[in-house]
């Protein structure tokens, strides 16, 4: 399975990706303690979607047309996020930092030179984010535990390497032993069952609590060599993010024209309720 971010930029799941990170940035910045967010697998953080891969047009282009006072409440953020020019897309670091505070924090890490250096021109040197040239994976043990305030922490690996998934699992369970409090989420792509609920299976059985399984598909996810939609893991979700997901995210899809052939799942892995924040 292959995902990489420039070809994909704006599509249907990057909107779930991007609309969670929002949502959750949302509801920590109700406290004032400092927030860090740590996305592990940054990418180039700005996409031109004219010379992309086309997908957004079922992604992001389904609402870009539409009046965000028409949008649910829990992509709001989101819509925030975006941006003045419809035609540059915002990937999950940018997305961050558009919505921190100026006592937050981004850390974000790309592996590639190119990419990371136009990663830090996308993020404008902003000396709220430090930009790092390193393995995603290694930076999550390297940056865990944050010393203060609170912690986010993206997850999203470009899905080249067979082992993705359970690399995905395995450094998820670790930076949620190491940081006792942050919040982790993991996304990954929905191609059949096989892989997601592996996934699910790992998580369900690591013995960590509130783990909530959120997925947004477009297509029905019988054919393993289809992309049907994605998914996300999150541990330790603020208070009310499983009832928002639940609500707006079917009202997402009929608004994006997806409803007749798309689905909504909201599923507690562990734990049933969140303690408020």
């Amino acid at each position: 399975m292959n995902y990489r971010h420039s070809f994909h930029a704006g599509n249907a799941g990057d909107v779930l990706k991007h609309l969670a990170l929002a949502f959750i940035i949302d509801r920590l910045k109700a406290k004032p303690a400092p927030i860090t967010v740590i996305d592990s697998h940054a990418g180039a953080g700005l996409y031109a979607l004219d010379t992309g891969g086309g997908e957004w047009q079922d992604g992001i282009g389904r609402l870009l047309g539409q009046e965000v006072s028409t949008w649910p409440a829990a992509a709001r953020p989101y819509a925030e996020a975006l941006g003045g020019d419809p035609m540059l897309y915002p990937g999950s670091p940018l997305i961050a930092l558009r919505l921190l505070r100026d006592q937050d924090r981004l850390i974000a890490c790309e592996t590639g030179e190119e990419v990371a250096e136009d990663l830090r021109f996308a993020l404008a040197h902003d000396p709220r984010a430090a930009v790092h040239r390193r393995d995603g994976w290694s930076a999550l043990r390297a940056f865990l535990p944050i010393k203060t305030g609170r912690s986010l922490v993206l997850i999203d690996p470009p899905f080249e390497a067979a082992n993705d998934f359970a690399l995905l699992a395995e450094h998820m369970i670790q930076a949620a032993r190491r940081a006792s409090t942050a919040i982790i989420v993991g996304w990954y792509p929905v191609k059949g069952r096989q892989a997601a609920d592996r996934l699910h299976e790992v998580l369900r059985s690591s013995g960590i609590a509130k783990i909530l399984a959120v997925e947004l598909l477009t297509q029905p996810d019988h054919d393993p060599l289809r992309f049907a939609g994605s998914g996300l893991v999150v541990i330790r979700p603020p208070w009310h993010f499983d009832t928002a997901m639940a609500e707006d995210l079917p009202r997402l899809l009929t608004l994006m024209g997806q409803a007749h052939t798309g689905s909504v799942r909201v599923d507690w892995l562990s734990g049933e309720t969140v303690e408020a924040e």
